[in-house]
């Protein structure tokens, strides 16, 4: 780890995005060939590119903690909010102690880069370091609720607080991903567990491309190609750290007034916000395949699909066009 650290100094320091040869070995305390010299870089996130002794990357927007809890810090009691921003953890989801979600009503974990990113089942969320907004909050709620109802809640004022801030094209794909122009901008992946039989401990997790850079050209024959925040709009005025802070502070503001009154109307906008509301659609669940007409969501959360007349119920699954 402190390998890693005194590396992110040499990147973090140096304003002409070029790194010698030299200085890499001199970090590490040994030899290295320029094969290892860039997957050591790699292992951190950062895609360095060798020219003659020396290597090139991109500029990084480093999280700024300072940024982020001017943010945080408006929210009211926020001296009840638990905030770490760090520059490499496994993930953000399990970065808190059991005795820090104790003594907080929320913990809320930022972080630069994550080795171990999660998404929805068992796949990862990978991304490059410092290109994206990833964030999780960790708090409890009444047992009343459902993950899928929560989830959705948060995809909802998350693609709202985008729009506020220009983003008019933001929108949902049931159940948590977040699109831009009928491309992946980001995902949101919600566990409950209970905490006894009338409370569930929540750990949300937010990842929203900022700045993904050539890497999405990558990507592009994806179904949902990436898109990020950057490049949909170049001329965006906020910073990484305060589209960081704003958009948690929005959640966190969103889950203290949670209750079935202000879930269901927010329900009552998904239409606005569904990417593919009213268009025939497909679920693949395990081994089972649901179509139909997309006419909503129910009460809970849960997808509608009207199915020659019959409207079908779905809680779970993976929704592709």
């Amino acid at each position: 780890m402190l390998q890693n650290c005194d590396l992110l100094k040499i990147i973090k320091g140096n304003h002409e995005s070029k790194i010698s040869h030299h200085e890499i070995e001199k970090v590490i305390g040994t030899t290295i060939s320029t094969e290892n010299a860039i997957e050591l870089f790699e292992s951190i996130g950062i895609t360095i590119t060798q020219y003659g002794d020396s290597y090139e990357f991109r500029e990084v927007d480093f999280l700024n903690e300072e940024l982020i809890k001017k943010e945080i810090d408006q929210i009211e009691d926020s001296e009840n909010i638990k905030l770490s921003v760090e520059q490499i953890i496994e993930t953000t989801s399990r970065y808190f102690s059991q005795k820090d979600i104790e003594k907080y009503e929320y913990s809320v974990c930022f972080a630069d880069f994550q080795t171990q990113g999660r998404g929805r089942g068992s796949n990862q969320w990978l991304s490059p370091y410092g290109s994206g907004i990833c964030f999780s909050v960790i708090g409890s709620l009444f047992s009343e609720y459902s993950p899928l109802g929560l989830s959705i809640y948060c995809g909802i004022i998350i693609s709202r607080t985008l729009r506020d801030l220009g983003y008019s094209g933001a929108s949902l794909k049931w159940p948590n991903d977040l699109l831009h122009g009928g491309k992946k901008l980001g995902g949101i992946l919600v566990e409950l567990t209970s905490q006894s039989q009338d409370y569930y401990s929540f750990n949300i997790g937010v990842g929203i491309n900022y700045d993904i850079g050539s890497d999405l050209n990558s990507m592009a024959e994806n179904l949902f190609p990436p898109t990020d925040l950057l490049k949909i709009n170049h001329d965006l005025s906020l910073c990484r750290s305060e589209m960081s802070g704003i958009l948690a502070r929005t959640v966190i503001e969103s889950l203290k007034k949670f209750n079935q009154r202000s879930i269901q109307s927010a329900f009552k906008f998904w239409p606005e916000y569904d990417a593919l509301f009213e268009k025939e659609v497909k679920i693949i669940e395990e081994n089972d395949i649901l179509e139909g007409k997309n006419i909503g969501i129910d009460h809970t959360g849960a997808l509608l699909l009207d199915d020659n007349g019959v409207i079908k119920k779905v809680y779970n699954g993976h929704l592709v066009i």
